[in-house]
């Protein structure tokens, strides 16, 4: 159950990744992250109430409480918002692979150095496949400027990517090692919440409320509760019971397939052509994720 848990994750963070790209050329960033979280809310409340989950959450201390909201600021505030707004600029072949594979590696780095998991010669190994990759995907040439309009520059790239990664990096940290006994829905009813609460609000204070003008509507609003339902709220629930169930290795090595997923809806929906540096960088970047998390 676990290691199917989390191949629903990856398909449905795919999907996701894909559907917002395709909004965002439409919307800010800033509103599509955070309608989509708070559109998840409500179905988190039900999911527990009714798992019993409730209980966990008058039990959880005020470290505990804070550590999930906190996670959920950096994870979805920070990293899902900047993620949203880099996909128009980078290109969703070009954000994907080297987002999850730098995460993930990150991940296991941050993991053994704050969360005392045994080292591996495989997280050297696999980190230099995943730089590689990286640079295969993201540096410009001539073909890649051929797929479509002009994109970001390496450097602006690079740190998006780097920006993005940290985010998701620092918000599984602390999910990992401040969590306590909550559990999948408890612990996505404070994160995610946290996040769309506050980007809603810092929006709305610093635009003095012309952003809501902006505010999607009929099938664009309908399409965006769909993904916060479906992909924000149950992918993430998912995630964290296949940590939970098949472990965090197993786990985010099956998560991490979801760039090869995304890159073909990417090439159906987005209408992105694939590039040889591209599918090379792709798959340098996975076999760096494989490598660091299997050994």
């Amino acid at each position: 159950m676990g290691e199917a848990a989390a191949l629903a994750s990856a398909l449905t963070w795919a999907a996701t990744s894909v559907t917002l790209a395709r909004l965002g050329t439409r919307y800010p960033a800033p509103i599509l992250s955070s309608l989509r979280l708070l559109a998840a809310t409500p179905f988190l409340i039900l999911l527990v109430v009714a798992t019993g989950a409730t209980s966990q959450l008058r039990d959880a201390s005020w470290l505990v409480l804070m550590a999930m909201a906190g996670s959920g600021l950096v994870g979805y505030g920070l990293g899902d918002t900047t993620y949203i707004r880099s996909m128009g600029g980078v290109g969703m072949q070009r954000m994907a692979p080297p987002t999850t594979a730098l995460w993930v590696a990150l991940s296991a780095a941050g993991g053994i150095w704050l969360l005392d998991e045994p080292f591996s010669w495989g997280l050297i190994a696999g980190g230099v496949l995943v730089i590689v990759g990286t640079w295969f995907i993201v540096a410009q040439s001539a073909a890649a400027a051929a797929t479509g309009p002009m994109r970001w520059g390496t450097p602006r790239s690079i740190l998006a990517i780097s920006a993005v990664a940290l985010a998701w990096t620092v918000a599984t940290l602390a999910l990992a090692g401040g969590r306590g006994d909550l559990g999948a829905a408890a612990a996505g009813i404070v994160r995610i919440p946290a996040g769309g609460l506050a980007i809603g609000l810092v929006m709305s204070v610093t635009t003095r409320g012309a952003i809501l003008r902006r505010l999607p509507q009929g099938r664009d609003l309908a399409l965006i509760v769909a993904v916060g339902i479906l992909g924000t709220g149950m992918g993430s629930v998912l995630y964290i019971f296949a940590v939970a169930e098949a472990g965090a290795a197993r786990a985010v090595i099956l998560n991490s397939i979801s760039p090869l997923i995304a890159l073909p809806l990417s090439m159906l929906v987005l209408r992105e052509r694939p590039t040889g540096r591209i599918g090379i960088g792709t798959l340098l970047c996975v076999a760096g994720t494989f490598i660091v998390l299997a050994t």
